[in-house]
């Protein structure tokens, strides 16, 4: 393993032309039997960034366990890069590195279930410039408006493959992990984790030794460098212990920041009290000013939304979205792409309870009939099947893909189910989801990241409900189209008659207001009746159900 200054001096000389293709970037999908033989315990990256040339060389250590008997493994890495040498326990072995995958044999006998890799590689070039970040990642190079570098890494939809050699898929995360980053001089890189330290080089140049103490995605891992200052804090979580806060800011920021480092603080206290206490207080709760909108990196907010809050309501949006995954994405995380709308719906539907907390119910409805505006059932946002990030992400002629509607319909379908429960069920299931336990929110230590796919949140929904809640699911998350409700009178009769595309009955109840008084119509096997004699009535008035209109 090279260090941070053998490769900060190396570099020029590991700087050999790369492949001029790239693979197709993707993140996830069916795991491949070269990946799913193994579980990642450790990534320790050591990398060099050289702002004028837009260039990186990096090394990359892994420590893994295997689950089966294998003879080759495989890591994901952008076919930009040149890869030098690879080594398995020490030895250098002869891989192949073609489409975006390494292919590594391992020397000597086969491996058997529990035995450990540790496989090392050495690779250097230009990673892919961000075209679009963050939908479309990559290295984003800008400069701060003094004309110093400024450099951010985004790569959710592709995978952190696009700079750093990896086992690119949603469900194996190490269960720690240490970055070590040389910039050049005036450069502060902030990143995952907590700073263990900080090594002074030749001409200025300095070593950032970050770790991540606790499991964390590989999208997750963030490059933030620029000539950052930054506010810090110590702030008391809701489980009774302490944690630091800390907004890196570009110089030219320095009169804005702190006005939103108070929001931040209160966007933090909110979501503690809905969904326990910050996770990650073991490390940090960092927020880093970023020439790209904003992403959810671990314990690394990436916020550029230049201090504007939002059009319609007096918050940050932006931050208060990316905060909301360090509980759904960080903490809870999906194992597969199929389940993305576990992160981004719960993530929006957290925005509404933060407006209804600040600034009561009709805040709250109003931020819903925004959301109202932007579904567009253009696929089912829970499909069976496995996903990759795209084939959820980006909707489009002729594919099933639910784009937006992973967040807002996913939103929807929370505050629906949110109606169906009721509040006191409703609030103990979004708890238990993050925090299995009340005992599990006192460990900050060994927080309980784990990974949930939509039956394992249907499963807990019908725990918490005490009544069986799959058709709710089939008829929703597992369906392009949204119920009906069809309305009718005869007589003195209200008539009420779901009809869902899953072909199950709907017994969604429904709230109709009479002579201004709301009652609840409870719908068995779909349809429900309420005698409204001459009264006037109106259905559904404060919009609580999720259904076609």
């Amino acid at each position: 393993m090279l260090s941070p200054a053998s490769l900060a001096v190396g570099l020029a000389a590991l700087l050999l032309a790369a492949p001029a293709s790239a693979q197709t970037e993707q993140s996830g999908g069916a795991l491949r039997p070269d990946q799913a033989c193994y579980d990642v315990d450790h990534y320790e990256l050591v990398l060099a960034v050289v702002p004028d040339r837009k260039l990186i060389a990096g090394s990359l250590t892994m420590t893994a366990t295997a689950t089966r008997a294998t003879e080759v493994v495989a890591l994901d890495l952008d076919g930009r890069f040149k890869v030098h040498r690879v080594t398995v326990g020490g030895a250098e072995v002869k891989a192949t590195h073609e489409e975006g995958r390494i292919r590594i044999p391992l020397p000597g006998p086969e491996r058997s279930a529990g035995d450990e890799l540790k496989v090392a590689v050495l690779y250097s070039g230009a990673p892919r410039v961000a075209p679009n970040p963050p939908w479309v990642g990559g290295f984003t190079w800008a400069e701060t408006p003094s004309g110093a570098p400024w450099i951010a890494t985004s790569c959710q939809m592709e995978g952190a493959d696009l700079w750093w050699p990896c086992k690119d898929h949603p469900s194996d995360k190490p269960a720690s992990f240490d970055l070590k980053v040389t910039v050049p001089a005036g450069l502060v890189c902030a990143s995952n984790g907590r700073l263990v330290g900080i090594t002074e080089g030749d001409g200025g140049a300095r070593t950032f030794h970050w770790h991540t103490s606790t499991p964390i995605a590989n999208y997750s891992i963030a490059l933030n460098i620029a000539p950052y200052e930054s506010i810090t804090r110590e702030v008391k979580s809701v489980a009774g212990d302490t944690y630091p806060v800390t907004f890196w800011h570009l110089p030219e920021s320095a009169d804005r920041a702190p006005a939103l480092f108070e929001e931040i603080l209160d966007h933090l206290a909110h979501m503690e009290s809905v969904c326990g206490p910050y996770p990650f207080r073991v490390d940090k709760y960092g927020v880093v000013e970023t020439p790209h909108l904003g992403m959810e990196h671990q314990s690394i907010i990436a916020y550029g939304n230049q201090f504007r809050g939002d059009p319609n309501f007096d918050y940050d949006w932006l931050h208060h979205h990316e905060l909301s995954h360090e509980w759904w994405a960080n903490l809870v995380t999906c194992d597969d792409w199929a389940d993305f709308w576990i992160h981004e719906g719960f993530g929006t539907y957290m925005q509404a309870l933060y407006l209804e907390s600040r600034f009561g119910a009709e805040a709250y409805r109003k931020k819903l009939e925004v959301d109202w505006q932007r579904v567009s059932n253009a696929g089912p946002i829970a499909p069976r099947a496995p996903r990759a990030t795209q084939d959820m992400y980006f909707a489009g002629e002729g594919t099933d893909a639910p784009g937006g509607d992973i967040y807002f319909k996913g939103s929807w379908f929370l505050h629906n189910l949110r109606w169906l429960m009721g509040d006191e069920a409703f609030f103990a299931f979004v708890r238990r989801l993050t925090y299995p336990t009340p005992e599990s929110e006192q460990d900050r230590e060994n927080p309980p990241v784990h990974f949930l796919d939509t039956e394992g949140v249907a499963k807990a929904a019908t725990r918490a409900a005490g009544a069986d809640l799959s058709w709710y699911f089939d008829a929703i998350v597992r369906q392009k189209e949204l119920p009906t409700l069809e309305v009718s009178t005869e007589g003195s009769t209200l008539h009420l008659q779901w009809r869902s595309a899953s072909g199950r009955p709907y017994p969604m109840p429904v709230q109709v207001l009479v002579d201004g008084e709301a009652v609840r119509v409870d719908c068995p096997s779909g349809h429900g009746r309420l005698e409204v004699g001459t009264r006037t009535w109106e259905v559904d008035p404060s919009r609580w159900l999720l259904r076609a209109r």
